[in-house]
């Protein structure tokens, strides 16, 4: 049976061309490298490559080789990714979501209802967590709509809406709501990863600045000390209690700034997660008016 490595050393050669290129990628000695494609020709019991005074280049029989030692390599990858992937899928469970309101609610839940597995979660764009629900990168999403495809479960799950928070002598701190319009211009702190709402007050408030924090603990921390608006949501605010802390959150009246999301998963594993979706059957939903 041919050794993984002289196919990965062949493979190297066909790609860069030349025995010095290749062991360079390799980080192997020229010599080493040389003897490696002499033991490959030895156990294939073929010449595969054409041996002029300093100069080694593959013969037709070779090239040959090499195209099969890619296609080897590759579904090793394949196999690889595919086998592990399989076996993290059996103890854990990962949860993308397109905002990270949801996840506030849903990833105790998860949690609880699944108390032997490592739950992981993240925030990303639609796009990306609808091809990592294809590739088994997520068991579940939360979309802010349900997916009709007969491949999908979808399950509604809350309502979140969103504020303007500001400190108690903004101007706007008396109003009981406020429209996107009346707050654009203005500069708000940010956190640095809330979905699709960023992309929700950017496109109402063109005129709106961001100042980003990557951290929690520091948005919160700015927060108290400035007086620069941010934005919280109701499903923030009973999981945050601090950020209530001398702020005043005031509704937005737009449409927009109420979003009902869905959570998600390939119709495969649907009997897998049916018992923890009606776990949150009557859950109240968050925001609702």
């Amino acid at each position: 049976m041919i050794e993984i490595y002289l196919l990965e050393q062949l493979d190297a050669f066909h790609r860069c061309g030349t025995l010095s290129a290749a062991a360079e990628e390799l980080h192997l000695a020229q010599p080493s490298l040389s003897r490696s494609m002499q033991k490959l020709e030895d156990e294939l019991g073929v010449k595969l490559f054409d041996r002029q005074k300093n100069k080694l280049q593959l013969n037709a029989t070779g090239i040959l080789a090499a195209q099969y030692a890619a296609r080897i390599l590759s579904d090793e990858a394949e196999m690889e990714k595919n086998i592990t992937s399989f076996d993290k899928n059996l103890r854990s469970i990962s949860i993308g979501s397109c905002a990270p309101g949801p996840l506030m609610k849903l990833l105790p839940q998860a949690v609880n209802h699944f108390p032997d597995y490592t739950v992981y979660s993240s925030t990303e764009k639609e796009e990306n967590l609808i091809q990592g629900l294809n590739n088994d990168t997520y068991q579940l999403i939360v979309l802010p709509h349900p997916l009709k495809e007969p491949v999908y479960f979808c399950k509604k799950y809350i309502t979140e809406h969103l504020n303007a928070s500001v400190n108690p002598f903004h101007p706007a701190a008396t109003y009981h709501s406020i429209t996107f319009k009346e707050m654009d211009g203005q500069s708000f702190i940010q956190l640095a990863n809330v979905g699709i709402w960023e992309d929700i007050v950017k496109k109402k408030m063109p005129h709106l600045k961001l100042l980003k924090q990557d951290d929690l603990e520091a948005l919160d921390l700015l927060a108290e000390s400035s007086n620069l608006p941010m934005f919280s949501t109701d499903i923030s605010l009973t999981e945050i209690p601090s950020r209530s802390r001398n702020r005043v959150n005031i509704p937005f009246s737009d449409p927009e700034a109420e979003v009902t999301f869905y959570v998600i998963g390939c119709k495969k594993d649907e009997k897998r997660f049916e018992p923890f979706l009606s776990s949150f059957t009557n859950l109240n939903v968050s925001g609702s008016r």
